[in-house]
Parts: structure tokens; C-alpha cells; sequence
């Protein structure tokens, strides 16, 4: 193909997008990569934060896409024009300490989309390489691919905390990523998904499609948040049954309340799993973690085959992700898409890159 014209949605300042042309090709194609009509592109939280507080340098959005590959370097043979793929958006650099170790997803000089200074897939096409292209098959929907990526974020967390038949799982918050994660412990035969947010709709959405009870956390705390933490999830325990604890505590929002309430919820031996971002150092019940004798799980990003297990529990029916998604927009409406994002009426939007 010739080097068209690229438009993406580039952020130039808090809660600002411009629509900007560029050439596609700042340089040759290299011989292994290839080049990906976007199509679809779901918005992250982590998008909606940068939108909300801006970056130091413009640069495009959007990292959880799906689209068509419209050209091959030379060196490719395992990929095909008019193959529809998934976009892994993280570049390790498979040379340093932990990609050799087999952490590629804490790669110390890791290049991912939207991150300055790469632009991100909120445009018409982009140039990757051509193993982050992850073929799907036709039966998987543009709307549905433009969710596998959270979808792999929550596979290995999944991993990570060695989510098992017959658990019984606790999730504090119900935005995308949250109800991805309860898809995926469902998938994984968990026996019980218990989910808690601080909005009732949210609590309401989470149970009517992955998990199988819910209860609202009241948004104004009063007094010791430990305290409360501690006879909150003791009388959420007795009414589930389970006075004994769960198996799994799972933090989702970032919020301390949250993680206090995930450690009194668990069971001796139980095993608490932290993916929601800290935005000041929480206090940890650390004589919990040593008198119960509790796992302690970080988790971020995904590792190889995330992607691949992501794209066979959507294709499987085994994870539907077509009910998260309750709006689209144009690329070209970007702006407003964010600011229906902000009005958190929506649980998940979708961009139509070519719309």
C-alpha cells in the first residue's frame, strides 16, 4: 500500500483531544512487521485517568484494539493480508533481566501505545510487529475484539493467583476490568463470585451477568476504615455462608477502604490478589497477613499466551464480553466519547476507528 494519510486522536492537553493527519510511515516497513487497518478500540481506565490529568508531551490514545492487516514486510509468513487480529500494545524488549526470566510484562524498557513517546491506536492504522498481531477468528465481533486486551489483563491475573473450580472469590469494584476478572474465575469454574462496589447499578450489572451475588459498599466511611472493614465483611460473610472466609480477596479500584475489606474477607490461608492502582500508600493489615498466613499476589499487564487464552474464552462462549460494551463512537467523536466516560453512565465504549 502507498503511505496514506493517518488521523488519530491526539491528546494536547487535559480533557483535550485534536484530530491530526500524519503520514502512516515515518520510515520502511521492517521485514518483521506489518501494518493493521484499526478497527475497533476499547477505552481503558487508564485512558480515562490520562485524558482527565493530561501528559508532558502530546500524544494519541488507545491501546485495546482489534483490526485487519493490510500489509506484511517482507519477513513475515505466519500472518496474511485481510487477517483479522487482536493488537497486543506492549513492547518488551525481550533482552533485559525479566523478559530472559520470563517477565516480559515488567520489561525495564518496555514501549507500550499511548505512552510518550509512542502514540497510541486511536487512529486508522498502525505499524506493529507482526507476533504482537494476534489472529481471531470471524465468529468473534469487532465490538467483542476491541475488549480482549482487558480481557488478557484479567487472564493473568487469573494466573497470577492461580484461580481454580470451586473457589470462592471475592471482587471489590465493578467497572470493565472488575467484571472481566469475574468472567474469567466463572470460566474457571469458581463456585462462588461475590461482587462490591459503592454504585448499586454497578452491583446490579455485575450480578445480572458474572457474578453470582453482589452487595453495595457504602460510599461514605465514618471512623476507623479498619474497623469497619472488619464488621462490614463479617455480617456479608454470615449472610453468603461462608463465616469462615473466602479463598480469594481480588482489589480492583485502587481505593484503601477496599483493600482492608479484601483481608478481612479472607479465609486463613487465603490469598489476596492487589490490580487496582494505589494513588497514596494504603495501610496494609499486616498482622492479618502473618496471623492467617496469607498470599500476598501483584499483578500487571499480561505475559505470552494471555492474549491467545483471551481470544479462545470469547470465541468458546465461555466469557461474553458483549454486554460490558453499552456505547460506540466514531473516531472522530473521540471527545465526546471520553466525556460520556466521564459521566460514568456507560460501563464500557468502544471507538469505531474507521467511523
Amino acid at each position: 500500500m502507498t503511505n496514506p494519510a493517518n488521523l488519530l486522536a491526539v491528546l494536547v492537553g487535559p480533557k483535550q483531544f485534536e484530530l491530526q493527519n500524519r503520514p502512516l510511515l515515518d520510515s520502511p516497513l521492517k521485514d518483521d512487521e506489518v501494518i493493521v487497518q484499526v478497527i475497533s478500540t476499547g477505552i481503558c481506565g487508564s485512558d480515562f485517568h490520562t485524558w482527565t490529568v493530561g501528559l508532558p508531551s502530546p500524544v494519541a490514545l488507545g491501546h485495546e484494539s482489534a483490526g485487519v492487516i493490510v500489509e506484511l514486510g517482507s519477513g513475515v509468513k505466519d500472518r496474511s493480508v485481510g487477517e483479522r487480529v487482536v493488537i497486543e500494545p506492549g513492547y518488551p524488549c525481550l533482552k533485559c533481566y525479566f523478559c530472559i526470566r520470563g517477565q516480559p510484562n515488567t520489561c525495564s524498557n518496555m514501549k507500550h501505545f499511548s505512552i510518550p513517546p509512542t502514540d497510541g491506536t486511536l487512529c486508522k492504522y498502525v505499524r506493529i510487529t507482526a507476533i504482537m498481531a494476534v489472529p481471531i477468528k470471524d465468529t468473534v465481533s469487532w465490538i467483542e475484539a476491541g475488549c480482549v486486551q482487558p480481557l488478557a489483563v484479567a487472564v493473568q491475573l487469573g494466573r497470577r493467583a492461580n484461580i481454580r473450580a470451586h473457589q470462592t472469590i471475592v471482587v471489590f469494584g465493578c467497572g470493565a476490568l472488575g467484571l472481566l476478572i469475574m468472567a474469567v474465575c466463572k470460566a474457571y469454574g469458581a463456585k462462588r463470585v461475590v461482587a462490591f462496589d459503592i454504585e448499586q447499578s454497578r452491583v446490579d450489572f455485575a450480578v445480572k451477568h458474572y457474578a453470582t451475588d453482589g452487595f453495595l459498599v457504602p460510599r461514605d466511611i465514618q471512623g476507623d476504615s479498619m474497623a469497619f472493614a472488619k464488621e462490614f465483611m463479617t455480617a456479608r460473610l454470615k449472610e453468603l455462608g461462608l463465616s469462615f472466609g473466602v479463598d480469594v480477596a481480588i482489589e480492583v479500584t485502587g481505593a484503601e477502604s477496599a483493600l482492608q475489606m479484601g483481608f478481612a474477607s479472607l479465609r486463613a490461608g487465603g490469598t489476596y490478589v492487589q490490580t487496582g492502582l494505589q494513588h497514596k500508600p494504603p495501610r496494609v493489615p499486616m498482622l492479618q497477613v502473618t496471623t492467617k498466613d496469607l498470599t500476598i499476589v501483584g499483578t500487571v499487564r499480561y505475559t505470552p499466551g494471555c492474549f491467545e487464552d483471551a481470544v479462545d474464552l470469547v470465541d468458546r462462549k465461555l466469557v461474553d464480553v458483549s454486554p460490558l460494551v453499552t456505547s460506540t463512537y466514531p473516531l472522530t467523536k473521540t471527545q465526546d466519547a471520553f466525556e460520556a466516560q466521564s459521566r460514568r453512565g456507560d460501563i464500557k465504549i468502544v471507538i469505531m476507528n474507521q467511523e
